[in-house]
């Protein structure tokens, strides 16, 4: 699966977050979350279930 920034993913526990920043290492994201906290955290790409919104970039 390819995780870009601005997509939105779902987690394993449910939550969504924006991508924010790409890593080439693991922890592999930095995301806020999607909801009413805006909480900051860095996510794995094991934590990574779907994602739910694509990023449409315009070239």
């Amino acid at each position: 699966m390819i995780v870009e920034e601005l997509d939105v993913i779902r987690l394993k526990d449910g939550t969504e977050a924006t991508v924010l920043e790409v890593f080439p290492t693991e922890p592999k994201y930095f995301c806020q979350r999607a909801d009413d906290f805006d909480d900051m955290f860095y996510v794995t790409t094991d934590e990574v279930v779907e994602v739910t919104y694509k990023c449409r970039k315009n070239d």
